[in-house]
């Protein structure tokens, strides 16, 4: 395929601390010269809107199709719905390892207890080669270290998937897609973590230290995606202390993630400013019509390159549902708000 590959491991995510989502390294030559492309369906279990966006995004880049879990639960859920539906399973699966309900080891080894013989990826930023032997024994053989770039992900999916056509690598086009993605992660945390810092002191004070460690270990990793290294550093000492039982954490420490959060949260400000100062016209109803045959489709595939048409259905009066689940990747919601706004525009 043209494909040369770089077969050593992934470093350690303490290496790749600074790596952003979209990322092309330095040695880029020496990795994937050729981009691939594949043919398939990927379950995501992943409870954070902005990893979502993120795997969901660069997927759809090498054509693959993806369904997302909001837990390990709702994943497993969606395999045995399959297997008994006589349907054909997922081709690769992604598996976040914190999550609500049920965590990513759990839901790893109950879908490899049901024989799918689908190929399970543990996501997670602490990857340390006892936490991968950890994985390997719940049904996960592989693991991608968050926050990850394309190279990174590729390298996962050539593992496990064969590519259907490869094309060379337009480092242009990539280094635009990446500023895009950057833009739209950005505007996610400032939107999404407005209140992150009274969540985490809420939990802690309710006794509930798992909550209060999940939310430090997202918060952590939105940080590292948008290339936040302070409140990164920052979120994961709270995580680490909550992980350890250190209870109630020292004050200069909460204070330190308050500080941070509120630099980043005051730097990004001016992305809210701009969505709200942004006048949208209207859509007419012939508009409305053409935009929803090519929505509904894509919806109806799990296809994540509709949240590219967010401008346009937010011009359709009454959308903002619409607009706001297909924003949090949650398609099967959106389709069934979009049944609805066809019964008035259609």
């Amino acid at each position: 395929m043209g494909i040369e590959l770089d077969v050593a491991k992934q470093k350690n995510s303490r290496e790749e601390a600074n790596k952003t989502p979209g990322d092309t390294p330095n040695d880029v030559k020496s990795n994937v010269l050729e981009k691939p492309h594949f043919s398939g369906l990927v379950l995501i279990c992943d409870d954070t809107v902005m990893s979502q966006q993120v795997i969901c995004t660069l997927l759809a880049r090498v054509g693959l199709r993806t369904v997302v879990a909001e837990n390990g639960k709702a994943g497993l859920e969606m395999v045995r719905e399959r297997i008994q539906k006589d349907e054909k399973p997922f081709d690769l699966i992604f598996m976040d390892i914190l999550m609500p309900v049920m965590d990513g080891t759990e839901a790893a080894s109950k879908i490899t207890e049901l024989g799918a013989e689908i190929p399970i990826i543990a996501m997670t930023s602490n990857i340390t080669e006892g936490e991968l032997e950890k994985y390997r024994t719940f049904g996960m053989p592989d693991c991608l270290c968050k926050p990850f770039s394309t190279q990174d992900l590729w390298r996962v999916l050539l593992k496990y998937l064969t590519p259907v056509s490869s094309s060379v690598v337009n480092q242009h086009e990539e280094r635009q897609e990446k500023n895009e993605l950057q833009k739209k992660l950005r505007t996610n945390f400032v939107k999404s973590n407005q209140t992150k810092y009274n969540e985490i002191t809420e939990a802690i004070a309710a006794n509930d230290i798992q909550l209060a460690r999940r939310l430090a270990h997202t918060l952590k990793g939105n940080a590292g995606m948008i290339r936040k290294t302070g409140l990164q550093s920052a979120a994961a000492e709270i995580e680490a202390l909550l992980k350890d039982g250190k209870i109630p954490i020292p004050e200069d420490k909460m204070n330190r993630l308050q500080t941070e959060l509120m630099l980043v949260l005051e730097e990004l400000r001016p992305l809210l400013d701009t969505i709200s100062a942004r006048e949208v016209e209207p859509l007419n109803a012939e508009q409305i019509r053409s935009l929803f045959e090519k929505l509904e489709p894509m919806l109806e595939n799990i296809n994540p390159e509709c949240v590219n048409m967010l401008d346009d259905i937010n011009a359709v009066p009454g959308a903002e549902e619409l607009a706001r689940q297909i924003a949090d990747y949650d398609f099967e919601s959106a389709a069934l708000t979009l049944d609805e706004l066809k019964k008035k525009w259609v």
